[in-house]
C-alpha cells in the first residue's frame, strides 16, 4: 500500500481525502503542501509517453479529482483497462 506524501500535518478529513484519491487513482502519488495545495504526480514517464500530463495541482481535493477525471483517469483505471 502506497502512503500519500504529506508536506505538513493534515487534518483527519484531509487524510481521508488523500486515502480516497490514492484508492481511486493508484497510478498517481498525492501531496498536500504546507500551503494546502493539492498535488497529483506520476512518473518518471517513459520517453514515448513524455507528452502525457504527469502533474496536476489544485486548490482542493475535489478540484484535483475533477482534473484527473477530465484528463481521462479514474473510470478506465478502476475498470482495469489501463
Amino acid at each position: 500500500m502506497k502512503v500519500p506524501l504529506v508536506m505538513d500535518a493534515c487534518s483527519p478529513s484531509e487524510e481521508d481525502l488523500l486515502a480516497a484519491l490514492e484508492a481511486d487513482f493508484p497510478a498517481w502519488g498525492f501531496i498536500v503542501s504546507s500551503k494546502k495545495r493539492w498535488w497529483a504526480l506520476r512518473g518518471p514517464l517513459p520517453i514515448d509517453r513524455l507528452q502525457e500530463k504527469d502533474v496536476f495541482d489544485c486548490d482542493t481535493a475535489a478540484e484535483l479529482r475533477a482534473a484527473l477525471v477530465a484528463d481521462g483517469w479514474g473510470r478506465q483505471e478502476l475498470e482495469g483497462s489501463w
